[in-house]
């Protein structure tokens, strides 16, 4: 799979700072990023274990369509489905590579401080929460960004099944099997 522009900019901004005797705060940023997109994911597919749905599996596509929204929706002043350059959900989701689609949705949010809250947020909206539960949907991109000011973090969730996609099938087992006896 080919880099991000973003990965490949992140490598290149580390390497300088290592030649340079410094890690860039870039490193730190990114890592951070990563630790609270995967932890919107599981709490995310906590609340849908709680209803018997499948658990979402992060998309790398609908990934860049989120986070590049999230960025959109922190710079623009536009808090809407329907922001920036791309203002159709579903162009933007193609945009990003996720072809062959069978059901999308999206989840923004603004002004939560951490990924509990939104998480929260959304569960406490009843549009939201059926976006974020819905077994139609086995993929999920995650987004976010901030505008520096008082609004604070901005969030997005990509929902997405595409053509093909196979059923995700979870095996939960309470306790070992006794041996059988010969």
């Amino acid at each position: 799979m080919p880099m991000s522009l973003r990965a490949v900019l992140s490598s290149a901004l580390i390497a300088t700072g290592l030649l340079l005797g410094r890690v860039p705060a870039l490193a730190s940023a990114d890592a951070q990023h990563d630790a609270t997109v995967a932890r919107v994911l599981e709490l995310t597919n906590l609340e849908r274990q709680k209803v018997g749905a499948d658990p979402l599996v992060l998309s790398p596509e609908l990934s860049s369509a989120a986070q590049s929204y999230s960025e959109v929706l922190a710079t623009t002043g536009c808090f809407e489905h329907t922001c920036g350059p791309v203002p159709d959900m579903a162009d933007r989701i193609v945009q990003s590579g996720f072809e062959g689609w069978t059901a999308l949705a999206e989840n923004i949010a603004f002004g939560y401080p951490t990924p509990e809250a939104v998480v929260a947020g959304w569960m406490g909206s009843p549009g939201h929460r059926d976006n974020l539960l819905s077994p139609s949907y086995r993929e999920i991109g995650i987004g976010v960004a901030s505008d520096g000011s008082r609004n604070g973090t901005f969030w997005t969730q990509d929902f997405g099944t595409r053509r093909g996609m196979p059923q995700v099938e979870v095996t939960v087992e309470d306790e070992p099997s006794p041996p059988e006896s010969e």
